[in-house]
């Protein structure tokens, strides 16, 4: 191993003991009040390292943010690798992919909800739909009137997303397995009917 290699790798080291730092100060005590000095202390490093390797907390939040959100586009097309087409029935194990990355990474998750929730849940929706653009093209069944293939998209992803939230806010007591597979249920299910609740019951 040469001797860049061997810094690199303590480079990406260092890196990742600082967000693994920020992430575990966030879920104590939220992003406003860590400091830089917290960021260095928890990560066992001083000032002048973390300077080495990022201008700002808000800087080194991003990353976390950006990589969190790279690892879910690359995982939906993952598991097809080779393949030509799949049946719409066998779209599970990118669910499950999807679901185990952020079961994987949940602290990462719950840290940037507390900082930025609104913006995580639309930035996942605009790497999931933007993900399903460029690597896949849906073919739907014909109906009447046709249904409008970008607002179909958008719907898919919302429930994504929509589902991920809800997982999150029963604080993942579901496996990732089992979410994985509502989510695929849920989204090729029909309604039958609705029944109105008056006063208090159904």
């Amino acid at each position: 191993m040469t001797d860049e290699q061997v810094l690199d790798r303590r480079a990406r080291r260092t890196r990742q003991a600082l967000k693994s730092a920020l992430v575990s100060l966030i879920l104590d005590k939220g992003f406003d009040s860590v400091t830089i000095m917290d960021i260095a202390a928890r990560a066992d490093y001083n000032r002048g390292t973390f300077y080495k390797h990022f201008v700002s907390k808000e800087d080194l939040l991003k990353e976390i943010h950006d990589e969190f959100l790279q690892g879910i586009a690359e995982l939906l097309v993952e598991p097809y690798v080779g393949l030509e087409q799949i049946e719409a029935s066998m779209t599970y194990p990118s669910g499950l992919r999807l679901f185990e990355h952020i079961e994987q990474h949940k602290d990462v998750f719950l840290a940037l909800s507390r900082v930025e929730r609104g913006k995580l849940a639309m930035d996942m929706y605009d790497r999931l739909r933007e993900s399903m653009r460029k690597d896949m093209h849906i073919e739907m069944e014909p109906t009447d009137p046709p249904v409008d293939y970008e607002i179909m998209l958008s719907y898919r992803m919302s429930a994504t997303v929509g589902v991920i939230m809800h997982w999150a806010e029963v604080n993942f007591k579901y496996t990732a397995s089992y979410m994985a597979q509502q989510l695929m249920v849920l989204v090729e299910a029909k309604m039958d009917y609705i029944v109105f609740k008056r006063n208090g019951s159904t």
